[in-house]
C-alpha cells in the first residue's frame, strides 16, 4: 500500500476527514478490494488496541525485571521507560474520539459451514466481518447486516464480500436482500450486474453456468449491466435475466427460489438414554441415563417420524463416543451408528469394517468406505450433516457450530430414515456418552 493510503486510513479512524473526502474514500473501497481488505484489518487492530488500553490507570512506577546480565536489565528498563512515556503522553494528549470500525454482523444457521477470507471477530454462530472480508458459505444459511437498515440472507454454497456499509458483492450463489428504511441505499454487485435497492426487497441468483438473475419482491430496484450506464427499473413481481452485453430479459419473479429466514432446528432425539426406548438386537450392553456401553452388541431405536421430512430437509446427528471400559473402538471390525429405512441399512459412520484406524463414512450403495484425507483417530465427538434435497452427507469434528468436513459422500436425494442403530462387532467396543439428532433447515 502507498504511504498516502496509510495516512488516509488513519485520518478516517481519527475522524479527521471531511464528508466529501470520506465519500470519495468509500467509492475507492467499492472499486479496490485490496484497499477495503487493508482498511478492515487496520480498523480491527485499531479497535482492539483501544479496547485494551483505554480506561486503564497510568502505572506509578516501572518494576525492575530480573535478568542474567546488566545489559539485559538496562535494555528492559529502557524499553519499559519508553513504553511508560508513550502511555503518559497518550493519556495527557488523547486523540479525538474515533469512530468504531465498520463491520458487518453475521449470524449462521445451525447447519452452516463457512470460511472467511479477511479480518473477522467473534466465534460460534455470530461473527463480525471487517471491510473487504469475504464470506464463503459452504452449507446452510447466513444473515449478513452491513448496516442497521440492510440485511442479506444467503444460502450455501455462496460467496459474499463486504465492500462497504452500503455495498455487497455476491460472487456466486443465492441471496435475498432487504433495505428496511426508505431513503437508505444498498447496492449489490455480481460478476455481470449491479442492483441498487431503493427501499425494497429482492433476490439475486448468480452462478457460473447460467446468466445472472434479479427478482424483485417489494418496491423497486435499478438493474444495470456492468460496463453500461443507466440501467432499468424493475418493480415488485418483475425479474430480469442477463441476455448479453446489452440485453435484459424480463419475466415473472419467483420468491420461493430464495431463502426467507435462517433455518431453525429442533431435536427429535436428545437427553438421557432411556432403556425402554431401545430394542436389543444382540449382546449385553449397559444402558444408563448417561451412557450406552458394551462389546459386541446392537441396539435399535425407532424415530418418531421418518426423517428428514420435506419441510425440514437437513438432519444433524451429534454422537459423543468415550473410551470404553473394556475393548477398543478401532478394530478390524466395526463400531458406530447406522441409519435404516424399512429394515435396510442405508448409512453408517464411526469406525467402519476394515483395518483402517479412523472415523469414516459408509453410504452403502456398493460404494467403498469413504476415508478422511487425514486420519481422525480415537473416541471423540463427531457430527453428521445430511441434506435430503441434495443427498450430501458429511462428517465434522465436534459439536455445533460445524467445522470443515473431514469426510463427504452422497445418498440418493430424498432418502429418509425411520430407525437408528448403535453397536459394535464381536471384536470391537462402543461407549456412547450422548446422542442428539436435530432436524430443520430452509425448505426450498
Amino acid at each position: 500500500m502507498k504511504r498516502s493510503d496509510h495516512q488516509l486510513i488513519q485520518q478516517v479512524l481519527d475522524g479527521a476527514i471531511s464528508l466529501e473526502a470520506f465519500d470519495a474514500f468509500q467509492e475507492r473501497l467499492r472499486g479496490e478490494p485490496e484497499l477495503a481488505k487493508f482498511y478492515g484489518e487496520y480498523a480491527l487492530l485499531h479497535h482492539s488496541l483501544c479496547e485494551e488500553f483505554e480506561g486503564h490507570p497510568v502505572p506509578s512506577a516501572v518494576q525492575p525485571v530480573a535478568g542474567r546480565t546488566i545489559s539485559a536489565r538496562i535494555a528492559l528498563v529502557a524499553i519499559a521507560a519508553l513504553l511508560l512515556l508513550a502511555f503518559i503522553l497518550y493519556r495527557k494528549f488523547p486523540s479525538p474520539a474515533r469512530p468504531a470500525p465498520v463491520v458487518a454482523a453475521v449470524r449462521f444457521s445451525a447447519d452452516a459451514v463457512w470460511q472467511i477470507d479477511g479480518a473477522a471477530q467473534g466465534r460460534g454462530a455470530a461473527v463480525d466481518l471487517a471491510l473487504g472480508a469475504t464470506l464463503q458459505l459452504l452449507h446452510g444459511q447466513a444473515r449478513v447486516s452491513p448496516n442497521p437498515a440492510a440485511t442479506a440472507l444467503i444460502d450455501g454454497p455462496c460467496t459474499l464480500t463486504f465492500v462497504s456499509k452500503d455495498s455487497l458483492h455476491l460472487a456466486d450463489g443465492f441471496g435475498r436482500f432487504r433495505l428496511e428504511k426508505t431513503g437508505g441505499r444498498l447496492e449489490v454487485t455480481t460478476p455481470s450486474i449491479s442492483a441498487v435497492d431503493l427501499g425494497t426487497e429482492f433476490g439475486i441468483d448468480t452462478h457460473q453456468d447460467r446468466p445472472d438473475e434479479l427478482h424483485v419482491f417489494d418496491g423497486k430496484v435499478r438493474m444495470r449491466l456492468n460496463g453500461t450506464n443507466g440501467g432499468e427499473i424493475l418493480s415488485a413481481g418483475e425479474a430480469g435475466r442477463v441476455l448479453g452485453p446489452d440485453g435484459i430479459e424480463h419475466f415473472t419473479a419467483d420468491a420461493n427460489r430464495f431463502p426467507k429466514e435462517l433455518g431453525q432446528f429442533q431435536a427429535v432425539v436428545s437427553g438421557p438414554f432411556v432403556k425402554a426406548d431401545w430394542r436389543l438386537d444382540y449382546g449385553n450392553p449397559s444402558i444408563s441415563g448417561d451412557r450406552i456401553d458394551g462389546v459386541n452388541y446392537s441396539v435399535f431405536r425407532r424415530l418418531p417420524e421418518p426423517e428428514p421430512a420435506e419441510d425440514h430437509p437437513v438432519m444433524l446427528v451429534t454422537l459423543e463416543v468415550a473410551h470404553a471400559p473394556a475393548g477398543d473402538f478401532h478394530t478390524d471390525g466395526w463400531a458406530g451408528m447406522s441409519f435404516f429405512s424399512k429394515g435396510t441399512e442405508l448409512l453408517f459412520f464411526g469406525d467402519s469394517f476394515g483395518p483402517e484406524r479412523t472415523w469414516s463414512l459408509d453410504v452403502k450403495q456398493r460404494i467403498p468406505i469413504i476415508l478422511p484425507g487425514n486420519l481422525v483417530v480415537g473416541p471423540r465427538t463427531v457430527t453428521l450433516r445430511y441434506d435430503r434435497n441434495s443427498g450430501d452427507v458429511s462428517l465434522h469434528e465436534g459439536n455445533l457450530p460445524l467445522g470443515p468436513a473431514f469426510c463427504t459422500g452422497k445418498l440418493p436425494p430424498g432418502t429418509r430414515f425411520d430407525e437408528i442403530r448403535l453397536g459394535a462387532s464381536s471384536s470391537a467396543a462402543l461407549s456412547v456418552r450422548s446422542l442428539t439428532i436435530r432436524v430443520g433447515g430452509e425448505r426450498r
